[in-house]
């Protein structure tokens, strides 16, 4: 199901396409990123959460040729990014919770 906030030509469509998206590893991390272009800053993801560069995420994600090789994520590679969404997920609920909590700036 699709959670973001862009504008859909056709809702339906897009959640039949998504469904059969999400059917292999790569194709969900894919739809992932995509879906949350712009929220999730992949030069921070990959040093925080892999220790690698930027470059490393893109030509995983991208499946480019490097050392005559096509790039592509490990099983160990998927596990991680998944408990790194994981992981930044509970630290933005965490966020979200401490907000509400929060009194009003200037109010008594």
């Amino acid at each position: 199901m699709y959670l973001g906030k862009k504008k859909l030509h056709d809702p339906e469509e897009y959640e039949r396409d998504r469904k059969r998206n999400i059917e292999t590893k790569n194709s969900a991390v894919w739809l992932a990123f995509f879906e949350l272009d712009g929220l999730i800053n992949k030069t921070q993801l990959a040093g925080q959460y892999f220790n690698k560069s930027q470059a490393w995420l893109s030509q995983k994600l991208n499946g480019c040729i490097s050392h005559n090789r096509k790039q592509g994520f490990s099983e160990l590679d998927y596990h991680q990014l998944a408990e790194a969404f994981r992981h930044i997920a509970r630290r933005l609920e965490a966020h979200a919770d401490e907000i509400d909590a929060a009194k009003m700036d200037g109010t008594d």
